[in-house]
């Protein structure tokens, strides 16, 4: 077989070092999110949107990430309603 034509292995570093990137960009989104919510409490989607300068579907996912990881929860009916910080 010739040698261009074989399966090369990927180097495990590349890809560690790809999700460490990944990772690292998805947690500090969370993180900023999680102090804006802390510093404003009662705020709803679209305000997280306009402050961190990103897609609702960041904001959405990295809620759903607070609200499984138990750190915040949504209050009040689904139109007036806003995300606060769980008591500890």
């Amino acid at each position: 077989m010739l040698p261009f034509l074989m399966k090369q292995p990927i180097a495990e570093g590349v890809n560690e070092g790809v999700n460490e990137g990944v990772n690292e960009g998805v947690n500090e989104g969370v993180n900023e999110l999680f102090k804006l919510i802390e510093q404003n409490p009662g705020k709803r989607t679209p305000f997280f949107e306009k402050e961190l300068n990103t897609s609702i579907k960041n904001i959405e996912r990295w809620l759903k990430q607070l609200k499984d990881e138990s750190k915040i929860k949504f209050r009040g009916a689904p139109k007036t309603g806003g995300y606060f910080i769980k008591e500890k």
